[in-house]
Parts: structure tokens; C-alpha cells; sequence
């Protein structure tokens, strides 16, 4: 193949071997070109992310389970094969109400650092989650009070479900 193409030949393959541990789910690198980049986000049973925004667009493909999108207060179910896009600043959180994981692929337009570069960014994001747990921010969705909006949305898909 020529350098100008690159091929990940497996999503799977490449978060059991790159990737970092957060609050927020197993992190790591897929493709990064020279405008474009894609990253993963496995996020694990239970998550609660809330929202908060990024400084650029990106779009979010799910490639396998089921999540809930929260933007404004307002919750979306997000499925395997969904996809979204959100603008720069544009608050966004993420809920895994489920017993499954999910798994995202975020696309953006603006370039993703070195693979290195960005690993050593993820490590001190999980470094700096891990503070915020212990200053009391919920990672998880058993962490927050019955009534939050997370665990009321929660509540209501598993009683869709029966």
C-alpha cells in the first residue's frame, strides 16, 4: 500500500492493544490523517458521563450496543449503528444504562495529536478523573441520587423494555 494509506484492520484488535482505562471508559487511537482523525470509547456498563462540552466537531458512530446521548437536559437512545454529530462547544453526556458495554467511534475533523502524544494526554485525563471522583463528580449511574434525570431516563427504557 502507499504511505498515504493507512488500514486498521481490526477496531477490535486495536482497543485490546492501545488504548487507556478512565472513569470515562477504554480510550485510545484508531486512524489519524493529516486533517481527520478517529479515536474509540468503550464505555462500560453503568457509566455516567455528564455533560460537558469539546473544543471541536466531531461525529459519533456506535458500533456495537446501546447508550443514551444527553445534550441540554434532553436524553436521546443511542443504538448500535446510530450516529451523531455535535458542533464545537456544544455540551454533550453519555449513559450506559445497560448491563452491556458500548462501543463509539469518534470522527473529527480537526487533526488528533501523534498516537503517542495522545496517549500521554488520555493518561492525564484519567488522572484528572480520578480527581474529580474524589472530589465527589459521579462517574458512575448508582453514584447519582434516584431522582437524577439519568437514572429516571434509566428507569423508563427498562419498563419499555418489559
Amino acid at each position: 500500500m502507499k504511505e498515504n494509506i493507512e488500514i486498521c484492520p481490526s477496531v477490535e484488535d486495536a482497543i485490546k492493544g492501545c488504548g487507556v482505562d478512565t472513569l470515562e471508559g477504554r480510550i485510545g487511537p484508531l486512524l489519524k490523517g493529516e486533517e481527520c482523525s478517529a479515536h474509540y470509547i468503550l464505555m462500560p456498563p453503568g457509566l455516567y458521563c455528564g455533560e460537558h462540552s469539546h473544543d471541536s466537531e466531531s461525529i459519533i458512530y456506535t458500533a456495537s450496543g446501546s447508550w443514551v446521548l444527553a445534550n441540554r437536559g434532553r436524553r436521546t437512545l443511542m443504538r448500535e449503528g446510530s450516529l451523531f454529530r455535535f458542533a464545537r462547544g456544544e455540551p454533550t453526556g453519555y449513559e450506559v444504562p445497560f448491563d452491556e458495554p458500548a462501543l463509539i467511534l469518534i470522527f473529527k475533523g480537526a487533526g488528533m495529536p501523534r498516537k503517542d502524544e495522545f496517549l500521554s494526554y488520555l493518561e492525564e485525563l484519567a488522572h484528572r478523573l480520578e480527581a474529580a471522583r474524589e472530589d465527589g463528580e459521579a462517574f458512575r449511574l448508582e453514584d447519582l441520587p434516584p431522582e437524577h434525570p439519568a437514572r429516571v431516563f434509566a428507569r423508563q427504557l427498562e419498563e419499555q423494555k418489559r
